[in-house]
């Protein structure tokens, strides 16, 4: 029997039982949408990002300690005050350093207007006018830290508040101490990383920031959590990170004042993509498996649904083996018949992923990226969920007695 004439029957016997049919593919159709659904999500949000990033690449490096967690998942990014002024002022004198910004966070748990007051919402950072070498101003200016009533805000702390925030404008800050501080806006900065990151505002660290250590020299050092390193230019970039790399690990204070578990991180823009998209691809990773759930189900139900045909067309069997089919022409057409209902459940479980994620990233306004690679893999294991579940009734198809079959009514 040609595999013509195999796809002919089997098409005849999965259209005459239509309702049957649909129930057997729908494990199949679930697993796979679920799966692109998501690829779909997570590939518009990492382009709404990344895309933003590399269009504005500046020579910048992110100092900060990193840990990897219990459950092996991510990166942990931990907020232990342990780059000193010291070190600050040695990364200052690396030949290709432009600038060193520390930031550090201060207990600031309400920020208002002369109308409104918002808790919780704002976060505030103690850094240094050299944080905003890089950065774009959508109204304003960076303040030069002469003075301790000034501050820089972001777009998304601008829009925090019923009424948009801009230079000039004053804001009055609540510590967690209940002390407050009124300050005047000196500039807005343009959003970054798609529009993804929180509200932030950034004070003087000179006035406001007061975390010290006691140094490994015996020393007491303010020391702060992360820091920003400008290199000279792009092309400088990579040298410089090497060099910055090597000082923070070998001969910095805070290679002495890091845990043993924990790493000094100097990650470029582009060090930060590479992590996000690992991120992403293991959250990819973990749905799919999730996904395979409703896989297995859906091949479980195939098998079920090809056992029940070999049974009802026992006597068909038996005929065509009486008129000369082989067990072979047997076996292949029971396996045609479950590789076109695992097929038809790829197809269209591919057709309602792409359906619900393109509705998905139409309404968080993403781009639409089309994930080739996956949709290619949810076809290959359509078929491999046909292949797989209708062996056994394959073979159980090819094993029976045609005299046996014929008795049959």
């Amino acid at each position: 029997m040609n595999l013509r004439e195999s796809l002919r029957i089997s098409w005849r016997s999965i259209t005459s039982h239509k309702l049957r049919s649909t129930l057997t593919t729908l494990g199949v159709i679930i697993g796979i949408a679920a799966v692109i659904t998501f690829v779909v999500l997570g590939s518009g949000f990492s382009e709404s990002i990344v895309g933003d990033i590399e269009a504005d690449q500046e020579p910048v490096m992110i100092v900060q300690t990193q840990s990897e967690p219990e459950n092996g998942f991510g990166i942990l990014t931990v907020q232990t005050p342990i780059y000193t002024e010291s070190d600050i002022e040695a990364l200052e004198g690396i030949d290709g350093v432009e600038s060193v910004a520390p930031q550090g966070p201060l207990d600031v748990i309400q920020t208002g207007t002369d109308d409104e007051q918002v808790t919780g919402v704002v976060d505030v950072q103690a850094t240094t006018a050299d944080a905003f070498e890089f950065s774009t101003f959508v109204d304003g200016e960076a303040f030069d830290g002469a003075a301790a009533n000034e501050a820089v805000i972001n777009q998304q702390a601008s829009q925090a508040f019923e009424e948009n925030v801009s230079a000039g404008d004053e804001l009055t800050l609540t510590f967690e101490d209940g002390e407050t501080t009124t300050v005047t806006v000196t500039g807005v900065t343009e959003s970054e990383l798609g529009g993804q990151t929180p509200p932030q505002l950034y004070l003087p660290a000179e006035e406001h920031y007061t975390t010290t250590i006691e140094t490994p020299d015996g020393e007491t050092e303010r020391a702060y959590p992360s820091l920003q390193v400008g290199a000279e230019s792009l092309e400088q970039l990579d040298p410089t990170q090497e060099a910055v790399t090597d000082y923070l690990r070998d001969d910095s204070h805070a290679a002495e004042l890091k845990q043993d578990d924990e790493d000094v991180a100097v990650q470029t823009i582009e060090d930060t993509i590479d992590q996000f998209m690992d991120l992403v691809n293991q959250l990819t990773g973990f749905v799919a498996a999730v996904a395979a759930i409703a896989l297995v189900v859906g091949s479980i139900g195939i098998a079920n649904i090809m056992i029940v045909s070999v049974t009802e067309r026992t006597r068909e069997i038996g005929v065509m083996k009486s008129v000369g089919a082989t067990r072979r022409d047997i076996m292949q057409l029971f396996l045609v018949e479950a590789v076109v209902l695992g097929l038809i459940g790829a197809v269209f479980g591919i057709a309602l992923g792409l359906g619900v994620g393109y509705l998905g990233v139409q309404l968080v306004d993403w781009p639409m990226v089309y994930p080739v690679d996956w949709i290619a893999i949810a076809a290959a294991v359509g078929i491999g969920v046909g292949v797989v579940s209708g062996l056994y009734p394959a073979w159980r198809a090819a094993r029976v007695d045609p005299i046996e079959a014929l008795r049959r009514e």
